[in-house]
Formats: structure tokens, C-alpha cells, sequence
């Protein structure tokens, strides 16, 4: 069984790197309104056989739930990568045999998107990587097992995941995507969503923000 996973940590002290341009209330709005957005792209995914998210993020469970995506309860976080392992222990004792990880704040993508991944899963022991724009990030993440190797998010995880995979002699594959690559964590970021239109929640929230005089004034 496929299972695709958005791990959530608490958003009401998200995106600090935005503070130069957003007061936290604003990011943690933002930061909502983008994950509505990727959980309305999972709810249409087809190749999904479950989704879920981790959290324990009081108001993320509320957008999940209304959502019909079903909750891994978290009672602590010690950060990303322990929040996905743990997730895909459990999703392993609920019947997974692989584990698609997409981000939360990468409002642009889409269920076909997340369906390109899980098309492409293979029937042996493999992985596959969707890299951030920089290159250094890892935004999506199939595992086939769900445990085939162990999660290293963080500065360079991308190379540090492939890294891994080499050693256990896992085979990979990589694919860039800039609507999964594209998630919002500094100014520039915000900069290149707000470049063109997007029928999203996070560019209504933006929009209802002032974003755009606020990315002008700051040069």
C-alpha cells in the first residue's frame, strides 16, 4: 500500500525566516493557508492508497480532518526527520510498503504531481528524491520500504540521502519538479511565488497580507 505523508510541526512559531517581512501572527496564517493547500492536492491524488499527516498542531488536525486526511498524533517533536521515521513506523504497522513524504509549504503542488511520484514507485527495495530549487533540500521523499533509509532533513539532506542510499545500496532515481521544489521558507522564495498568479490559498492570504508593496519597500 502506498502512503503519502505531510509531517507538520507546531506553525504558530513558523517561517522565521519571513520575519522581515511578516509579524509571526502573518506567517503562521500563511503557513496554514499553505498547508490547506497541499492537502487539498492529496485529497485528489488517485494513487494514494492513504494520507495522512503528523502533528500535533491542534489547528492543522482541524484543516486535516475536514480534509478527510487521516492523523499520526505526535506528543513531542524532536524535529523533521524524527517525525517522519516515527510516521512511517507507524504507517509500516498500518500496512504500508512505501512511504511518499511531501512538505507542507509548497502550496504550488498538485495531485498529479504527487501521482508522477507513486507511478514511478518500483517493485524492488528503491527511492525517489524531488530536490529543492536549491538543490541542497530533499522536499519529496518515496521510501520502498518505508524504513529503506533514515530521514536527514536538514542543510543538504539531498546529497546526504543520496549518500545514504549509495552505501546501503539502495537504488534512486531523482526527478526536479519547480511546483514541489518551490517551498516558501525565506523572501526570495516569496519573491518567485508571487511572480505569477496562482489559484491558491497561500496567494489569497498573500494578496490579503499586502505582500507585494511589503517585497517592494523592502527592495
Amino acid at each position: 500500500m502506498k502512503f503519502v505523508i505531510v509531517p507538520v510541526k507546531d506553525l504558530s512559531k513558523a517561517k522565521d525566516r519571513l520575519s522581515s517581512l511578516l509579524p509571526q501572527s502573518e506567517r503562521t496564517a500563511l503557513a496554514y493557508a499553505m498547508l490547506e493547500d497541499v492537502l487539498l492536492a492529496l485529497k485528489e491524488s488517485k494513487l494514494a492508497d492513504r494520507k495522512l499527516i503528523v502533528t500535533l498542531d491542534a489547528k492543522a488536525i482541524e484543516i486535516a480532518k475536514g480534509l478527510g486526511i487521516e492523523v499520526i498524533l505526535e506528543t513531542e517533536q524532536k524535529g523533521e526527520s524524527a517525525s517522519v521515521d516515527y510516521a512511517s513506523r507507524i504507517s509500516m504497522d498500518m500496512g504500508a510498503t512505501s512511504v511518499l513524504v511531501i512538505p507542507g509549504d509548497a502550496p504550488l503542488i498538485t495531485s498529479d504531481d504527487i501521482d508522477f511520484i507513486l507511478e514511478r514507485e518500483k517493485e524492488i527495495p528503491s527511492i525517489i528524491f524531488i530536490p529543492a530549487r536549491d538543490k541542497l533540500g530533499t522536499n519529496a521523499f518515496l521510501r520502498k520500504p518505508p524504513d529503506a533509509i533514515e530521514s536527514m532533513f536538514g542543510h543538504d539532506s539531498f546529497n546526504k540521502h543520496k549518500d545514504e542510499a549509495d552505501r546501503l545500496g539502495i537504488p534512486y532515481e531523482s526527478f526536479e519538479n519547480p511546483r514541489i521544489g518551490l517551498d516558501i521558507d525565506n523572501p526570495e522564495d516569496l519573491k518567485e511565488f508571487m511572480s505569477g498568479k496562482s489559484n491558491t490559498k497561500a496567494y489569497d492570504e498573500l494578496i490579503r497580507l499586502n505582500i507585494v508593496d511589503k517585497i517592494r519597500q523592502q527592495g
